[in-house]
């Protein structure tokens, strides 16, 4: 009796045991990510920040249940992000910039007018591997590569652990820079490219001893503006606060002005007019005028700011309403200030997602003419902090963000 209990006991932990073995083999149960951790909770899903309304920082969410985007384009990348960077837009994003117009091309481009934004996802440049790519893509993007690329405002952003992107607003990272420099270049450099090359002319009027004034030497745009300007040949001259002007000088720049100091307008006048003032810098539309005039008189000189209208009026104007009112605002400066009768103009500069541009850009930084100036580099699980960091300004380079 006693041998017969015994091994009845010893059968049903056998049989306990072979049924967890199996409970465990099949199981569905998702295992626990890991909070310290930027990934998804399954295979199809993916750890992304987003915003489901318009407003502060409070609105950035981060999810790790986000569906992963899929290839819809032959000619799309999916790549895996392994950094990516903070850009004045998306803060301005954030507090629903621009959202009347992007929201507009978002719908065109689906064909569907009832497409909204929300929930959406922020960031515009960024570096990782190629996952998947699209039958259209060349072998010069292959699946592995380690690449730099871009997204326009109107895309789903980057500050995800997948991003997809047009083949031709990526590149294979430069061998002499790694991921986290490589993804701050992009927006920023595109931004000063487009504005020089496109609204400046340089594409079609020799940059070559051409003297140019960069206003804010030392913030994102203006650190890639001046080493653009001096691998081309140009005559560069910056401004920037005390701080700032060992930075600037370190990129080859010797003709550095403090914009605080007494008389700093005279001193810019002192070697000559310019050919184009790039206004890195955001002045305010009362302040312009000033610099008008140091340009140079009917050479077709240019003040190129970035800091468009264009945007702002269609969110309030609406899409009609702001274009027609964007004319007038592009018109009427070049009249009141007289810019035209001195043979000037007052530009608008864009970020441009155009090919050339990404391929200059990465032969820059490859020859060593273009080094990305990084503020600080920090975890992507920090991205409301290094939002914070952003909006408030003063940044010496470019904000990080580390996967």
């Amino acid at each position: 009796m006693i041998v017969f209990r015994s091994l009845s006991y010893r059968l049903r932990l056998s049989a306990k045991s072979s049924t967890n073995l199996l409970l465990s083999k099949y199981s569905t149960e998702v295992a626990p990510v890991d909070e310290n951790v930027f990934q998804g909770e399954e295979g199809h899903k993916m750890a992304a920040w987003q915003i489901h309304s318009y407003g502060g920082l409070e609105e950035l969410q981060l999810s790790k249940s986000v569906r992963k985007p899929s290839l819809m384009n032959p000619n799309d990348v999916l790549v895996q992000v392994s950094a990516t960077s903070v850009n004045p837009i998306d803060i301005a994003m954030m507090g629903s910039y621009g959202h009347v117009l992007l929201n507009t091309i978002r719908q065109v481009e689906k064909c569907n007018m009832n497409e909204m934004e929300f929930p959406l996802i922020l960031g515009r440049d960024f570096a990782g591997e190629v996952v998947a790519k699209g039958n259209s893509v060349s072998s010069e993007l292959m699946v592995g590569d380690v690449v730099f690329g871009v997204t326009p405002p109107h895309r789903p952003g980057c500050h995800a652990q997948y991003v997809v992107a047009h083949k031709d607003w990526i590149h294979r990272k430069p061998a002499n820079l790694n991921v986290t420099e490589a993804s701050c270049l992009l927006y920023a450099g595109l931004t000063a490219w487009s504005a020089l090359q496109i609204t400046g002319e340089l594409l079609v009027l020799p940059p070559k001893g051409r003297r140019v004034l960069v206003l804010g030497g030392s913030g994102g745009v203006g650190t890639l503006a001046v080493q653009m300007l001096k691998a081309w040949g140009a005559d560069v001259t910056t401004t920037c606060s005390t701080d700032a002007i060992p930075l600037v000088q370190s990129l080859g720049v010797q003709s550095v002005f403090d914009y605080t100091q007494p008389g700093v307008m005279e001193a810019l006048g002192a070697g000559g007019k310019y050919d184009i003032i790039l206004d890195a810098a955001g002045l305010p539309e009362t302040e312009i005028p000033a610099y008008l005039t140091l340009l140079k008189e009917w050479r077709l000189a240019k003040y190129i700011t970035l800091r468009s209208p264009m945007l702002r009026n269609t969110d309030q104007l609406g899409l009609v309403g702001g274009m027609l009112r964007n004319a007038a605002d592009l018109v009427l400066p070049n009249l009141t200030t007289g810019a035209l009768l001195r043979g000037a103009s007052l530009r608008w500069g864009y970020f441009a997602p155009i090919n050339a541009g990404v391929r200059e850009i990465s032969r820059l930084a490859e020859s060593g003419q273009l080094t990305p100036i990084i503020d600080k580099s920090m975890n992507i699980l920090e991205l409301p902090a290094a939002y914070e960091k952003v909006k408030n300004g003063h940044l010496r380079g470019k904000v990080v963000l580390t996967v």
